[in-house]
């Protein structure tokens, strides 16, 4: 079973709200296609374990709108690079073979920081949050 879950968490960073997108390499593989597909087509959509997946390119955007069932990203082009690269990056084995480690990235909404964490936290289930009922 592959990981990809993406969670509100409040405090998370530093005592910040972040977003962590937490994803295993199969769920990185995943959820890089969905992110290509929307970069080159617009948009693009990919349901796992139950969640939809929705991707949109979109000029300035840089959010993230959270439900149980659906999580709709809305990226402007250059916010869709800088995940993938950093997506790129997570895939690729280095230091003897690791793979794990995280990315930071600025984000507009829910939260000031998206978290990209590729083979951590992956056993941690995090309770469902919403962002606006949060503080």
């Amino acid at each position: 079973m592959s990981v990809v879950r993406v969670n509100f968490l409040p405090e998370f960073y530093f005592g910040d709200d972040a977003v962590l997108l937490t994803l295993d390499g199969d769920g990185l593989k995943t959820f890089m296609t969905a992110l290509e597909h929307a970069r080159r087509n617009r948009s693009s959509q990919v349901l796992h374990d139950g969640i939809e997946q929705q991707f949109h390119i979109e000029p300035g955007a840089a959010s993230v709108e959270l439900s149980p069932e659906r999580v709709v990203w809305r990226l402007d082009e250059a916010k869709a690079a800088e995940i993938s690269d950093d997506l790129t990056a997570l895939s690729t084995p280095r230091d003897g073979g690791k793979t794990a480690g995280h990315f930071y990235v600025d984000m507009t909404t829910p939260a000031d920081t998206l978290v990209i964490s590729r083979d951590e936290y992956t056993d941690i289930v995090y309770p469902w949050v919403s962002p606006q009922q949060a503080h």
